[in-house]
C-alpha cells in the first residue's frame, strides 16, 4: 500500500505506469465486489482504506460526495460504482469478462446482480446491525483510526456506525419484518446451496457478474462478519465453500453452461426475486415518474422518494422507495430489447418460467443516466 503523502496527487508522470487503486473497505459489499472481480481479472491493484483523511483528500474533491467504492486508475481516472468498475476494467484490462457474452445468460447474470445488490442487500443490514452491531462498530474505528486506543476506536466507530444503523429503517429493516428477512434470506441459502451442489459458480465453472454481486453481500457482510458468518458455515456449507473458490479464482478457467443455457437449480432464486422484489421496483417506477414530472433534464434523482408498504419472507413492512434500483432494471430491459428476435424469444422463455416478464415490460417512463457520479433524468 502506497504513503500516505500520494492522497494529493493522483496523475501519472511521464512514462509512468500506476497500478489502479481501490478505495473502499473490507466490511463493505460493493467494494467486496469490485475486489473480487480485480482479483480475479489478474489486475496489479493497490487498495487504500477509506478513512476521514482518505474521503477528505481523495474521494471528495474527484467525486463530489463520500461514496465507496472508488477506483482510481494508471491514467490518472476515477470510477465510481461497483458495477462501473467491473465494466471499466473488462474493457481495459485483457482476459476473459465478467459478462456472460452470450444473451439468455447476460440477462439471468443482470438479474441476480440487481438481486444480490439492490434485494439481498436487506438481510445485509438485517443481520449487521441486529446481531454484528458492536463487532461492526469496533471494525469501523479500527479502520479510521488505526493508531487510536480502543476506547477511542469505540468512540470514532459509533459516530460512524450510527447514520449506518439508522439508514437500515429505510431498507425495511424493523422488528415487524426480521422473521420475513430471515425467512427469505434462509430461503435463499437453500437454494443457492442446491443449486451449488451442481455448478460451481452461478452460470457454470467460472464466475461472472452475477457471482461478484452476490459474493459483495454473502462475503463482505454475511460471512465476515462474526454471527451471521457463524450461521452460514451452521446452515449453507456450500455457500461458504462458493466463497473460498471465488477467493481463489482466476480469468482465464472454466466454462459456463453450454448454449447459453441458465440452469434449472438458479429459478427458484430468480422466482423468489420476481415475487418480491418487482412489486418495490413497480412502486419506485410511478414515484420516480410522478417525482419527474416538476423536474428538467438533467436533474439529480433523490436517492429516495417517500415510503411504501413491502413484503419479505411474507411480513410486511415500510421501505424506502429507492430509484438506484431503476437504473439497474433500464440496463436489464435495454439489453432485451436489443436483442435478436431469436435471441429474445429465448430470454422470454426464462422470463415467462420465472414470472418476471413483467420486468422488461414495466413501464419506466423516465429516462436515467449517470453524471458526474450522480443518478439524474436523462
Amino acid at each position: 500500500m502506497r504513503a500516505s503523502g500520494w492522497a494529493g496527487r493522483w496523475a501519472p508522470m511521464a512514462g509512468e505506469r500506476m497500478a489502479y487503486v481501490l478505495i473502499g473497505t473490507e466490511a463493505s459489499q460493493f467494494s467486496a465486489k469490485a475486489r473480487a472481480h480485480l482479483r480475479w481479472k489478474g489486475v496489479a491493484f493497490d487498495e487504500r482504506d477509506a478513512t476521514p483523511e482518505v474521503y477528505r483528500d481523495i474521494i471528495e474533491p474527484r467525486i463530489g460526495y463520500a461514496v465507496i467504492p472508488a477506483l482510481l486508475t494508471p491514467e490518472g481516472g476515477v470510477v465510481q460504482d461497483s458495477g462501473e468498475i467491473i465494466d471499466h476494467v473488462d474493457a481495459h484490462a485483457p482476459g476473459s469478462s465478467a459478462r456472460p457474452g452470450t444473451p439468455t445468460q447476460e440477462l439471468a447474470s443482470r438479474l441476480i446482480e440487481l438481486y444480490a445488490d439492490e434485494w439481498l442487500v436487506i438481510a445485509g443490514m438485517h443481520y449487521r446491525w441486529t446481531y454484528n452491531n458492536e463487532w461492526i462498530v469496533a471494525e469501523y474505528g479500527r479502520v479510521s483510526a488505526p493508531a487510536a486506543t480502543r476506547a477511542e476506536q469505540a468512540r470514532i466507530g459509533e459516530v460512524i456506525a450510527k447514520p449506518v444503523r439508522e439508514a437500515a429503517a429505510r431498507y425495511g429493516v424493523s422488528e415487524e419484518t426480521r422473521s420475513g428477512i430471515e425467512a427469505h434470506y434462509e430461503g435463499f441459502l437453500a437454494d443457492f446451496s442446491q443449486h451449488l451442489r451442481r455448478h460451481d459458480f452461478v452460470l457454470g465453472g467460472r464466475p461472472t457478474l452475477g457471482d461478484f454481486a452476490l459474493y459483495g453481500v454473502l462475503q463482505a457482510v454475511l460471512f465476515r462478519d462474526p454471527e451471521s458468518g457463524a450461521r452460514m458455515e451452521r446452515l449453507a456449507p456450500m455457500v461458504v465453500s462458493w466463497i473460498e473458490r471465488m477467493d481463489a479464482a482466476r480469468a482465464g478457467a472454466g466454462e459456463l453452461v453450454a448454449d447459453d443455457a441458465v440452469p434449472d437449480t438458479l429459478l427458484p432464486i430468480l422466482k423468489r426475486q420476481v415475487a418480491e422484489q418487482f412489486p418495490a421496483l413497480a412502486d419506485s417506477a410511478r414515484a420516480l415518474e410522478a417525482w419527474s414530472v416538476a423536474q428538467p433534464k438533467g436533474a439529480r434523482v433523490k436517492r429516495t422518494l417517500g415510503v411504501h408498504e413491502y413484503m419479505i419472507g411474507g411480513r410486511w413492512g415500510q421501505r424506502g422507495l429507492f430509484t438506484f434500483p431503476l437504473w439497474r432494471l433500464q440496463g436489464i430491459q435495454d439489453q432485451y430489447s436489443a436483442m435478436s428476435a431469436g435471441d429474445r424469444a429465448r430470454a422470454t422463455n426464462l422470463l415467462e418460467v420465472i414470472g418476471g416478464r413483467t420486468l422488461v415490460e414495466l413501464p419506466v417512463r423516465v429516462r436515467l443516466a449517470r453524471r458526474d457520479f450522480r443518478l439524474v433524468v436523462a
